[in-house]
């Protein structure tokens, strides 16, 4: 049912325990073990060697860095948030799908389903769904973590869209 709770569960035992009940559980390491700078090129180059096509937003200085990630058939805006000289507290997934043509009022009993099933939020604003994640990179992140986040994201991109009307 919370298949986010668990993988999220299973990824926090996973990086944090050095030894499990039964076993040792197995040490990161390599490049996907360093602590990665939070930083709006860090993240680009760790969403790049993930293996998406990444292309950074032009800047504003009236707004937060952000970024289009291109994943299979979907187009995830990624924006950073709580930056402080050059170094950010959050990234953010979001993608949306746009029924502004529709006929038919957003169903806000799906958005409602779905919150209350999954980590990532769903939404319905002006005339589009949207389905957002969010990850703290306060500190810095390993790129298995960033990488496992997106794959999580797009698993639930997928799910939601299949609930769709």
């Amino acid at each position: 049912m919370k298949k986010n709770l668990v993988s999220a569960a299973l990824l926090v035992l996973t990086l944090s325990a050095p030894a499990l009940a039964g076993g040792a559980a197995a040490p990161m390491t390599g490049a996907s073990a360093q602590v990665v700078a939070s930083t709006p090129a860090a993240l680009m180059a760790a969403l790049k060697e993930a293996g998406y096509r990444v292309t950074m937003d032009p800047v504003s200085p009236d707004s937060d860095p952000s970024m289009t990630v291109m994943a299979g058939d979907y187009e995830v805006s990624v924006w950073l948030s709580n930056c402080k000289a050059g170094s950010c507290g959050r990234v953010t997934a979001s993608t949306s799908w746009d029924y502004s043509d529709s006929e038919k009022e957003l169903d806000t009993a799906l958005v409602n389903e779905w919150n209350s099933n999954y980590y990532t939020q769903a939404y319905a604003y002006e005339g589009a769904y949207y389905l957002d994640s969010s990850m703290p990179i306060g500190g810095g992140y390993t790129r298995a973590t960033l990488k496992a986040w997106m794959a999580d994201y797009l698993s639930d991109v997928k799910d939601f869209e299949l609930e769709l009307p």
